[in-house]
């Protein structure tokens, strides 16, 4: 049985974040993929600790990249 997404009844509902939850949801990010606070993940990040770093190859970087724009 194929059922294409115009014919389900799926739905999305979106919530905005206020800035003292994204920046919670962040450093949850960053804990889980890399076992550091969100506050000393982006220290380091303006440190230049990644500059030079493939997100590929450093398991969980990417996950906290993508997760920049929650708090800037």
């Amino acid at each position: 049985m194929t059922v294409s997404i115009a014919e389900s009844s799926a739905s999305v509902e979106v919530s905005e974040l206020n800035p003292e939850e994204a920046a919670a949801a962040f450093d949850r990010i960053a804990r889980t993929a890399l076992d550091v606070s969100g506050e000393e993940f982006l220290a380091a990040l303006d440190g230049g600790k990644f500059e030079d770093v493939d997100p590929d190859v450093h398991p969980g970087l990417l996950d906290v990249l993508m997760a920049l724009p929650l708090v800037r």
